[in-house]
């Protein structure tokens, strides 16, 4: 789990790395954008100058649509600025929730291998007890056959020695 944690980890630092680069480049890309329009509006305003050649109506116009450009080109990076805040704020609400199902989703697991492993543990009592009851058995069967084999040894050194003892008062009558 904590492989995945970091490997996650990982490519977030990545995407955020891509993003902090493609802003950056959306940032010039803007820069670069309202710098033409303020030498565009430099343009419009030093045609005033000539005003009388071009007529004031054109000049006008040409001013008019200038300013419009401009609020639109302001509105719409307002506009998406904004967008790309609401979906941030929808992306990391997302994740909080995906995160807290998967940390309620491993406890859940946690508790259940548990809950499991405990019933596999009484499940395997009675086998547990024969297992004991067959190795305390045994040890009985071993300990009778062992003094069995005592008593069994005793008499025939009880035998050897009355048999040596008959041999030796055969060999003296």
């Amino acid at each position: 789990m904590t492989d995945d944690v970091q490997e996650t980890e990982k490519i977030n630092m990545t995407d955020n790395t891509a993003k902090t680069e493609k802003a950056a480049l959306a940032d010039k890309e803007w820069n670069d954008l309202q710098h033409d329009l303020e030498t565009l509006g430099d343009q419009v305003k030093a045609l005033r100058d000539h005003a009388g050649a071009l007529g004031e109506t054109v000049l006008g116009n040409m001013e008019l649509r200038f300013q419009d450009v401009l609020s639109r080109a302001n509105a719409y990076r307002n506009t998406t600025a904004a967008q790309i805040e609401e979906l941030q704020k929808m992306a990391l609400d997302q994740a909080d929730q995906t995160q807290a199902s998967l940390t309620e989703s491993s406890k859940k697991s946690a508790a259940m291998a548990k809950d499991k492993a405990r019933e596999l543990w009484d499940r395997a009592e009675p086998l547990r007890q024969g297992a004991q009851e067959v190795g305390n058995g045994f040890l009985r069967a071993w300990s009778e056959i062992a003094a069995s084999f005592g008593k069994a040894a005793e008499k025939v050194q009880t035998e050897r020695t009355k048999d040596g003892a008959d041999d030796k008062s055969s060999k003296t009558t």
